[in-house]
């Protein structure tokens, strides 16, 4: 299964990317062949053609952002991983509230 397309993405990527890739100890590897951001080797976010891949996102956020954008937990191959919360992002003038769960995701990530 393909879930990453940088043609399709690469806007996304670039705005997600002028961010996170200026806090501290960021760095980005390929994860499920998407571009994926971890802190100290811990990975808290990463990026699928249509939105964003939140590994740590509290409850009451996760309900939250369910009431602002179209979400779901993330599936890999058959397998669901509950607690990793995909965000559809189709508008990418209101990505700002994605990259406040994002940092959150990066903060609690790098508190381990």
């Amino acid at each position: 299964m393909i879930y990453y397309s940088e043609p399709e993405a690469s806007e996304l990527r670039q705005r997600i990317e002028s961010h996170v890739l200026d806090w501290p100890n960021v760095t980005t590897r390929r994860m499920f062949g998407c571009p994926a951001y971890l802190v100290d080797g811990k990975l808290f976010a990463f990026l699928v053609t249509d939105g964003v891949v939140i590994t740590q996102i509290r409850k009451r956020d996760r309900e939250e952002m369910g009431k602002i954008y179209s979400t779901e937990a993330f599936r890999a191959g058959e397998r669901e991983i509950g607690r990793w919360l995909t965000i559809r992002i189709d508008d990418l003038d209101r990505i700002e509230r994605v990259l406040l769960m994002v940092r959150k995701s990066y903060d609690t990530v790098r508190a381990y």
